[in-house]
């Protein structure tokens, strides 16, 4: 099977972003969904393009069906208290089904913590590098 390449990775995990949003906005149509999708939180579609409207943040054309705009992590509260201001009603998402799918950085820097080089072959060490480049991998 040929590995997707990065671009084909974003679209795949977009297009499941995308699911889940349209079934939040049918619940609450007025709300403005922030999502977490690796370092940055993404905001979709009519969302982003409200947001972008009201506090500048730029817009991305992914595919014909998906826009999005965003911010890092690190900035939340910044762009939380901006929603605020402008009295946009948000809610930040909890993707549960992409944290239980995919091994976070701290779970992956944990197993490296917890690594025995004195008791480890090289086998066993080429395995878990393996491993740990693939969660790397799943999580972008």
């Amino acid at each position: 099977m040929l590995e997707k390449n990065p671009l084909e990775r974003r679209l795949i995990k977009m297009s499941k972003l995308l699911k889940q949003y349209e079934e939040l906005k049918k619940k609450d149509p007025k709300k403005i969904y922030i999502f977490k999708v690796g370092i940055f939180y993404n905001i979709l579609n009519e969302d982003a393009r409200l947001v972008s409207k009201e506090i500048g943040l730029k817009l991305t054309d992914l595919s014909p069906e998906i826009i999005k705009c965003g911010f890092p992590v690190a900035t939340l509260e910044k762009y939380t208290n901006l929603l605020t201001e402008h009295k946009i009603k948000f809610e930040v998402v909890s993707n549960q089904t992409s944290s239980n799918q995919h091994t976070s950085y701290e779970q992956i820097i944990n197993k490296i913590r917890n690594i025995n080089l004195d008791n480890t072959t090289c086998k066993e060490a080429f395995d878990i590098l393996y491993t740990i480049q693939q969660n790397l991998k799943n999580i972008q």
